[in-house]
């Protein structure tokens, strides 16, 4: 699965990259996980996109493990488990979109 790429090779900034994510069918969101926060094995029945404006994370996308940071896009299949851990000592703060169904 190749799951992560980076999005701010291809968009200036985070507005840019709502504006293309909508486009790609998400509805785009800003949300942001506490330092140390960890979600754990979730799932979504759509498309999601997670790209990191700023913080790290530790990643698992189905058995697929790797690290996020800032300018990275992770996008998730619908219906695979998934989890985040955030490793920053600030907040990790991402634009997330679902796929519109």
């Amino acid at each position: 699965m190749n799951w992560k790429s980076r999005w701010s090779e291809q968009h200036a900034d985070a507005d840019a990259l709502k504006q293309q994510l909508e486009t790609e069918g998400f509805s785009a969101y800003e949300w942001s996980g506490r330092p140390g926060g960890a979600y754990l094995d979730y799932i979504h029945t759509q498309d999601e996109v997670v790209c990191v404006l700023s913080g790290t994370a530790d990643v698992k996308i189905a058995d697929e493990q790797g690290t996020i940071e800032s300018g990275d896009r992770m996008d998730v299949p619908a219906n695979t488990y998934h989890s985040i851990t955030v490793t920053s000592n600030e907040p990790l703060v991402v634009l997330t979109g679902m796929r519109k169904t």
